[in-house]
């Protein structure tokens, strides 16, 4: 076998070099939706009902799209993807914090029905009543 030699380009580099430059302009950047794209795609998915829409649907939508700007299958495709999966993350986000108190047979029912916000905490380094204000370590319950 006989050694590749690389030839200098214009700006002095080797033709490594040049290839791998090449290669970073030809990257595509992000898609970048229009209003239009945002408009539409939100329309079929929070009105229409569309959430895991078939490849045949994609390929229509995507066809759609492309008359208020670039845009690709991918595009479309993930787009709706990254869609349910924020919903998802939104119900569990709101599920968190609506968790009624469980019941657990350690407190009396008369301190459940009277139990306020500040309850919540106890607190290590004071004599007084747990508050918010109170001074000391308060540790949240996530109950």
């Amino acid at each position: 076998m006989e050694p590749q030699t690389q030839q200098p380009t214009e700006d002095g580099g080797s033709n490594k070099a040049a290839g791998s430059s090449a290669n970073m302009l030809c990257r595509q950047s992000r898609w970048t939706p229009t209003t239009d794209h945002i408009r539409i795609l939100n329309e079929l998915f929070y009105n229409k009902g569309v959430r895991s829409p078939t490849i045949e649907q994609v390929q229509r939508i995507c066809l759609q799209l492309k008359w208020y700007g670039k845009i690709e299958f991918k595009n479309v495709y993930y787009w709706f993807v990254n869609q349910r999966s924020q919903e998802k993350q939104k119900k569990r986000s709101t599920s968190d914090v609506h968790v009624p108190m469980q019941r657990s047979g350690l407190v009396d029912d008369d301190k459940v029905t009277n139990w306020k916000h500040e309850d919540q905490y106890i607190n290590f380094g004071s004599s007084a009543p747990a508050s918010a204000s109170s001074a000391g370590v308060l540790i949240a319950f996530n109950g």
